[in-house]
């Protein structure tokens, strides 16, 4: 199989990035200059563009109740620039409150929890963990553990 259909092979189950197809294809013993044109030319015609994966991703993880420190750190380990994944969070379209996201993440712990503010140190502790767990800031997980403690 020729490089062309091992990418195109590879990208069908879902979008890559840039690293990932480059990690994949060198994986498969192709060499560095074919990888290179084949990178150029998908990119080219937009097969590759990691700014459109990290919209995609970013979407995906917001609507799942994920930190972005979270998905911030995710895109990185899959090869996405930081100035490409700082330029897409500061798009409009992610100016979210991250704030009222963990809240609601922290309301549906309470629910399970049959607890209401004020709440048991115990409940409060499953919140941080549950905010930890998807990613969200120190400062936003203490602000809603103060409001759960009033």
């Amino acid at each position: 199989m020729n490089i062309y259909d091992k990418a195109l092979k590879k990208l069908a189950s879902r979008p890559r990035t840039v690293q990932e197809i480059r990690k994949y294809l060198g994986g498969e013993g192709f060499d560095k200059e074919e990888i290179d044109r084949l990178v150029e030319e998908f990119s080219s015609m937009h097969y590759l563009d990691d700014e459109e994966y990290c919209r995609m991703y970013l979407r995906r993880e917001l609507d799942r109740g994920r930190g972005k420190a979270m998905i911030a750190r995710r895109l990185r380990e899959l090869g996405v620039d930081d100035f490409v994944v700082e330029d897409v969070f500061a798009e409009d379209e992610f100016n979210v409150d991250e704030r009222q996201l963990a809240m609601e993440e922290a309301v549906k712990v309470l629910r399970m929890a049959g607890e209401e503010p004020p709440c048991s140190e115990k409940v409060i502790g499953r919140v941080a963990r549950r905010l930890q767990s998807r990613g969200y800031s120190t400062d936003v997980i203490y602000g809603i553990i103060g409001e759960l403690r009033r």
